[in-house]
């Protein structure tokens, strides 16, 4: 559900023009669909203005009401830090932004939500850290910070490299798979789109016959370890093609639920317009994509 992370360059931005929080009603029409997972994408920079300081009142106030609207819909809201592991454009590690501002982040966050176990901790959103080991060693330090707090909620991780799901395993996995966690609540994030480059920019995919190949490898390197994982974005346009690999995408993910914990398609909130990937309903009518989805979010029904 994007909306808030909105208007990145402009920091903190007007709340309700440059970006805003979807709603109760946004929430229940994809409740009312069998949705029971909603990945919220957030700034750093307007939870917490100040390096080091307090969170934002407001800011958090907002958060705190779609996460209460989100659970009263029968749902568990993912609170994705969506900065790429950039604080005001620093590196995480840098001199400008050490580490313990980041653990501290997350320290103050745990502290607001340790009693809602249907709130799930997004670390970060695709970390630009050019060494897995380096943030691998950040991780650790913030599981540990958030578990200090007593908060017991899950823990989402996300891979260098763009999170993608192809080079997981080889790429992040040899050094995230060694992280320890005390509440064992840690869930590996993955991002997987089927353009022929996987930057998710072209309404092209690639042959459907191909999907699976893209996340086979880190569904291997998840049973090997016992490890659960989540696809936190993926999302297809409406080509015949693209709605194909979105369908063979959820049989897949449904045929391996021992190790993949859930999913959030990217994307839908209320600001995208016209964008090619959008779950968002327009003039009433139900995107493609959605009813490809639907029949997965109803366990009583057969899936194509």
């Amino acid at each position: 559900m994007a909306g808030a992370e909105f208007s990145a360059s402009k920091i903190p931005g007007h709340y309700g023009w440059d970006y805003i929080y979807p709603n109760a009603r946004e929430v229940r029409y994809f409740a009312v669909h069998g949705m029971k997972l909603f990945r919220v994408p957030v700034l750093w920079e307007r939870l917490q203005p100040h390096l080091g300081g307090p969170l934002n009142h407001d800011e958090l106030k907002r958060l705190k009401s779609l996460a209460t609207v989100i659970h009263k819909n029968g749902g568990i809201i993912v609170i994705d830090i969506h900065d790429y592991g950039l604080y005001q454009g620093s590196l995480i590690g840098s001199s400008a932004v050490p580490v313990s501002a980041y653990t501290s982040l997350w320290a103050k966050l745990a502290r607001q939500f340790a009693a809602d176990d249907y709130v799930a901790f997004g670390l970060m959103n695709e970390p630009k850290l050019p060494r897995a080991d380096e943030w691998a060693a950040i991780v650790q330090q913030t599981i540990n910070a958030i578990r200090a707090t007593g908060a017991k909620n899950r823990i989402m991780v996300a891979g260098t490299g763009w999170d993608g799901a192809a080079g997981f395993a080889a790429r992040s996995g040899p050094t995230l798979g060694n992280l320890t966690d005390p509440q064992h609540r840690l869930i590996y994030e993955v991002h997987q789109y089927f353009d022929k480059d996987a930057s998710g920019t072209s309404p092209v995919c690639i042959p459907p016959a191909q999907a699976a190949r893209r996340l086979a490898g880190f569904t291997q390197w998840l049973r090997e370890g016992d490890r659960r994982g989540y696809l936190g974005e993926f999302g297809v346009s409406t080509t015949p093609d693209c709605l194909a690999i979105l369908r063979q995408t959820l049989n897949y993910m449904q045929a391996n639920n021992d190790v993949w914990w859930g999913w959030t398609y990217w994307a839908a909130g209320p600001l995208w317009g016209h964008y090619m990937f959008s779950a968002e309903p327009v003039a009433g009518k139900e995107a493609p994509q959605m009813q490809v989805m639907e029949p997965f979010l109803h366990p009583n029904k057969a899936n194509p």
